[in-house]
């Protein structure tokens, strides 16, 4: 299994829109809530590759499969 996943190009519109729709004002915001880095979350948003339990909490709390 891999260490890091990313989103792929065509989702990351999806994955912004969540963080929109989820009411979260910024980057900041979401890493507080969950407990991340900003630079883990700017990472995510942005289609770079993040650690798997990472990857899988920040879809979760955004409500993505």
């Amino acid at each position: 299994m891999a260490r890091s996943l990313r989103v792929t190009p065509g989702c990351i519109e999806k994955v912004k829109f969540a963080v929109k729709r989820n009411r979260f004002p910024s980057i900041n915001a979401l890493a507080m809530e969950i407990g991340l880095s900003n630079s883990t979350v700017s990472n995510y948003l942005n289609g770079k590759p993040v650690d798997f339990l990472n990857f899988v909490e920040l879809s979760d709390r955004l409500g993505l499969e």
